[in-house]
């Protein structure tokens, strides 16, 4: 039997500082269950972020579930995406951590230092937190996805005692970025501004279009409402 942890719900109450907005999806679109697996999703927004997903996928089959919160700025300001996600396969526990950088940061070195230096602390932080519950510290996405990561992304194999630890670490990752959140402000020139939006364009098509599971989702749920889906949460 699987041991229990509230992946969504700590990151929901994590993220309590942002004043999040419920958006109300499409009927039917928020849950949605089938034979073969489940699917919840919730999107929020508030000012300076276009949505924040939150979302839980259950494949009865194959014992695969995934939980992920993925928050996406509004266009124009100097943020980046945060990515929390949860993967469990029937022995394998996989965690990532991340804040996905929108612009260049070798050209717009004041961009990647408004937040990678936090994001190194609470990398470092995470790996104490786990510490002998880590059986792969750098586990490899087999997913060309892993090219839209930072440079400081942590994506781990854990052991089920270190579930136990990841509400800690989410919300470590949570309060740094309601930081950056509350200190966020738009690009000052065009140029900045629209590099970030062909950025965050090109990183949600990248996401979308090679995500593992797409394939198998299609054949529990249905083109149609994976693509939906899809389109939600990136």
């Amino acid at each position: 039997m699987r041991e229990k942890i509230n992946f969504i719900e700590s990151a929901k109450k994590s993220l309590e500082g942002l004043n999040l907005s419920l958006i109300k999806l499409d009927e039917g679109f928020d849950r949605i269950s089938v034979e073969g697996g489940t699917i919840n999703l919730d999107v929020c927004n508030t000012e300076k972020i276009e949505k924040v997903v939150f979302s839980s996928i259950q494949l009865n089959k194959m014992s695969v579930s995934e939980e992920s919160v993925i928050v996406w700025p509004e266009d124009g300001y100097d943020l980046p995406v945060m990515w929390l996600n949860l993967t469990r396969l029937t022995g394998m526990n996989i965690a990532v951590f991340d804040f996905l950088p929108l612009m260049d940061i070798v050209v717009w070195e004041e961009y990647g230092e408004n937040f990678l230096p936090a994001l190194v602390s609470a990398k470092k932080r995470a790996i104490e937190a786990f510490k002998g519950e880590i059986i792969e510290k750098d586990f490899d996405l087999s997913s060309i996805v892993a090219w839209t990561l930072s440079p400081y992304n942590m994506v781990l194999q854990l052991t089920d005692a270190g579930l136990f630890l990841i509400p800690a670490v989410i919300n470590d990752y949570c309060s740094i970025y309601t930081g950056l959140w509350k200190n966020a402000s738009l690009f000052p020139n065009d140029e900045e501004s629209n590099f970030c939006k062909r950025k965050k364009k090109a990183v949600r098509k990248l996401m979308k279009e090679n995500d593992a599971g797409y394939p198998i989702m299609t054949n529990i749920f249905g083109e149609e409402i994976t693509k939906k889906v899809f389109d939600i949460i990136f």
